[in-house]
């Protein structure tokens, strides 16, 4: 029980947060929070930066307002955000370039394995405060929740994979808690705030469709829905089956309603998929009328979507559009034409199928170039206002990437807890067998280091860079350099046959060690077959 002073708090915070006009768009803590003078520089580092960079291409009052407010009332949120703040000035230094230190001054590495340091202790401290949470009123199972946000966030940020999907894992079984006491107590007004069910959804979409990619082994999967076929119950929706419970608008008011309608629909989808995987291995049970229902209406759901997206779409190309909107526009674009190529291909029985997406495949990669482009754009502003005085030239042209001189130099290395462009890139590096295209998005994979959540654009750039020279080995192309060299302007185009062409069939990998153990196969195999197309490789980088 919360002493008296501390409920008072909580209920005007509380009140406060129902009133988002009142709100400030930045932040700004009292000076009564528990932390240490070094602490206090991590939290107003997290305040500052870190939190608008985890909120990605999307403004976020969750990490900008929220969660530094329930910093002052529990210790857990609190030890998560200073070890987040931790964890992002040792990216920020680690970019920074080699210089020898002044005399008596701590070198560049000794620096960041002090930043490294405080956010491993900090981290552990959090997952300490988390545990010792006692009871199961709805107040602590929502700070229950957003610690394991938060947590997932720092293992997904640190390359932890696993790690980051047992946090989700717990985040789920959460929800299924929370959603299982409401319908057994009397009717409250008490519920999970809709920022952080957005936020923590978000983060379970994003590892269900890593799991989707990857094929993570038990019990490292991720359940969106229910674990029985018989039990209709979904820790993220209080429905049976997953049917729309909005309909879609004739037209977008703004950004934020496309994106929870395009999450909605990728939700739909996901859970759609993980209920077919499920039935196939019980052959004997057939789709209940909702399921198939749903089938045969979701490519309306979808083209609906793209309409009413389609006049902010096109506002991304007016004179004066802020640069980081415009980037957040085009990425949920590529989103959804990836979620449209995943729903038309869910029961594609072989790889040259996906010919049939080339125009698909083609827009993401322009989207991709664009987002790029002004990614550069913005960090270019930011670390060198004059260009003229700047010593690293860059240019995010088409033509350049194919004279082989393509270059981001200004674009730091960064993490995202949001969706970005590293999903849909993949998808066509691997699934697209046009060598130009293909070729262009493995390059736009490797402009920048990103991490969107778990998603590393570094492995999935060399997964999808082995799959290619696996899949062109007995014909190869004359090679467009990927990292600079002679190049060819555009390669011929040529058929790759089915019997040449592979798919991922797991991947085990530590982004730490910088290694990815992959494992690739047939996608037609029928169960006691031989796969002649199977191989297995290390990849190091």
């Amino acid at each position: 029980m919360l002493p008296p002073r501390r409920v008072n708090r909580r209920k005007r915070q509380t009140k406060t947060l129902a009133s988002n006009a009142t709100m400030p768009f930045v932040y700004e803590p009292s000076h009564n929070l528990a932390l240490m003078h070094t602490e206090s520089l991590y939290f107003d580092l997290f305040r500052v930066q870190t939190a608008s960079e985890l909120s990605g291409y999307f403004d976020s009052t969750f990490w900008t307002q929220r969660v530094l407010q329930e910093c002052h009332f529990e210790p857990s949120i609190r030890h998560a955000v200073v070890a987040l703040g931790a964890l992002y000035k040792t990216l920020e230094q680690s970019c920074e370039p080699d210089s020898t230190p002044l005399p008596g001054a701590m070198s560049r590495l000794d620096s960041v394995m002090c930043h490294w340091q405080v956010a491993v202790r900090k981290y552990s401290e959090a997952c300490n405060a988390m545990l010792h949470l006692s009871g199961n009123k709805l107040a602590t199972n929502k700070t229950r929740l957003m610690a394991s946000v938060l947590l997932a966030c720092f293992d997904s940020f640190i390359g932890d994979h696993r790690q980051a999907i047992v946090q989700i894992q717990t985040g789920l079984g959460l929800l299924a808690r929370i959603q299982y006491d409401r319908t057994q107590a009397p009717p409250s007004n008490e519920r999970v705030e809709e920022d952080l069910l957005i936020i923590f959804t978000r983060l379970a979409i994003q590892a269900k469709s890593y799991d989707m990619a990857f094929h993570f082994p038990h019990p490292y999967v991720i359940q969106l829905g229910p674990q029985s076929l018989q039990d209709p119950s979904s820790p993220l929706s209080d429905m049976g089956s997953p049917q729309p419970s909005r309909l879609i608008p004739h037209q977008f008011s703004s950004l934020r309603e496309a994106r929870l309608a395009s999450d909605q629909l990728c939700e739909m989808l996901l859970r759609f998929i993980e209920h077919l995987q499920h039935a196939k291995k019980e052959p004997s049970y057939t789709l209940p009328p909702s399921w198939r229902q749903l089938g045969a209406t979701f490519q309306g759901q979808i083209d609906s979507w793209s309409r009413a997206f389609e006049p902010i779409f096109l506002s991304r190309l007016q004179p004066g559009m802020n640069l980081l909107e415009k980037s957040g526009i085009a990425a949920l674009k590529m989103f959804q034409i990836n979620t449209n190529v995943i729903f038309l291909t869910i029961f594609c029985d072989a790889e040259v199928q996906f010919d049939g997406f080339l125009s698909h495949f083609k827009a993401i990669v322009s989207l991709g170039w664009e987002v790029v482009g002004d990614d550069e754009k913005r960090a270019a502003t930011e670390r060198c206002p004059d260009p003229q005085r700047c010593k690293q030239q860059h240019s995010t042209t088409l033509p350049a990437f194919r004279a082989g001189k393509y270059t981001a130099h200004h674009i730091k290395p960064s993490f995202s807890a949001d969706l970005g462009i590293v999903p849909p890139l993949f998808v066509v590096a691997t699934k697209c067998r046009e060598p130009t295209v293909r070729r262009e998005a493995i390059q736009l994979l490797r402009s920048s280091a990103r991490r969107e959540g778990m998603w590393d654009s570094e492995l999935t750039a060399n997964i999808a860079q082995w799959i290619m020279e696996v899949e062109e080995s007995e014909n190869p192309f004359p090679e467009m350099n990927l990292h600079g060299g002679p190049t060819q302007a555009v390669l011929p185009s040529r058929v790759i046959p089915e019997e040449k062409r592979i798919m991922v069939q797991s991947v085990d990998f530590d982004l730490r060690e910088r290694f990815a153990q992959l494992t690739v196969g047939s996608r037609d195999l029928r169960q006691g077959m031989k796969d002649r197309r199977h191989k297995a490789t290390r990849i190091t980088w």
